[in-house]
């Protein structure tokens, strides 16, 4: 169903960053496949584990922002065929959030998400003789988007994650707006340039004090994260459709990019050789 398929560990030699690449293709088989995927993409924003495959989180998902699902919705893959007759309600509009947020694939497929789907169906509803929220693709289909759709869970510092979301591609990150270092305790990535640095230790010791002394003060943890420093670590999810993942490596595989964003490229080209 959604499976990890295999983890590049200790990317920074720190024995704390990695990059893992999960399977993806199968989430628009049925319901209960794009919940598990949708679920298990969003639980990383409450780092809650009753939230895989749960339901309500899923409705509640869909509901917000008044009609745009959550972006966890991205990550369900769903692919169009250009001849299947009620597929091409959706490909033969002029314009269309599926064709917007899609990669055409050898003229025969338009490989889009269920997020710019439902976004559709929502703005467009008028256009189609059908629910297109309805549509789900086959075993074959989904051995298909599993040559092109690539899923990947990385732990990397701020500076770093801030580099990665720069690119158009579909994310999810740990919120430490809901999270706190209480349920998940914060870790550090320290530079080979700044490890013999006492000042930054120093730095790590005195930010995590204030940041909990401001918790028992009964600030928020939306306000208290302000106070932690750029080399605290994330968990992202990230999805490529092809030109995606290309741009990617040609820009953070190259000499020029700075070594711990490059890192995360080299381990993702290892991974899905």
């Amino acid at each position: 169903m959604i499976e990890l398929i295999n983890k590049k560990e200790n990317i920074f030699e720190d024995n704390i960053a990695f990059v893992e690449n999960w399977d993806f293709s199968r989430a628009n088989l049925n319901e209960e496949n794009r919940i598990r995927a949708i679920t298990q993409v969003a639980s990383i924003c409450y780092q809650n584990p009753k939230a895989l495959g749960s339901e309500s989180l899923y409705n509640r998902l869909m509901a917000e922002s008044m009609g745009l699902p959550s972006s966890s919705f991205e990550f369900v893959p769903v692919l169009l065929d250009y001849e299947n007759e009620k597929h091409r309600e959706i490909l033969n509009l002029e314009y269309s959030n599926s064709k917007k947020f899609g990669e055409q694939l050898d003229d025969k497929y338009l490989l889009t998400n269920y997020r710019a789907l439902v976004y559709d169906y929502e703005n467009l509803k008028d256009s189609f003789s059908f629910d297109i929220r309805t549509i789900f693709n086959n075993e074959d289909e989904c051995k298909i988007i599993k040559d092109y759709f690539k899923v990947f869970l990385y732990k990397v510092d701020l500076p770093t994650r801030s580099q990665m979301v720069r690119h158009r591609v579909s994310w999810q990150e740990l919120s430490r707006r809901y999270v706190s270092g209480k349920k998940v305790p914060f870790e550090f990535y320290v530079s080979p340039k700044l490890k013999d640095n006492e000042k930054v230790q120093e730095l790590i010791e005195k930010s995590q004090e204030l940041y909990y002394e401001l918790l028992e003060l009964k600030i928020k943890p939306q306000e208290a994260r302000r106070v932690i420093p750029q080399m605290g670590y994330s968990q992202i999810w990230g999805a490529f459709l092809p030109r995606q993942l290309d741009n990617y490596f040609k820009l953070r595989l190259d000499e020029t990019a700075q070594w711990e964003i490059r890192q995360t490229a080299l381990a993702m080209q290892e991974l899905i050789k």
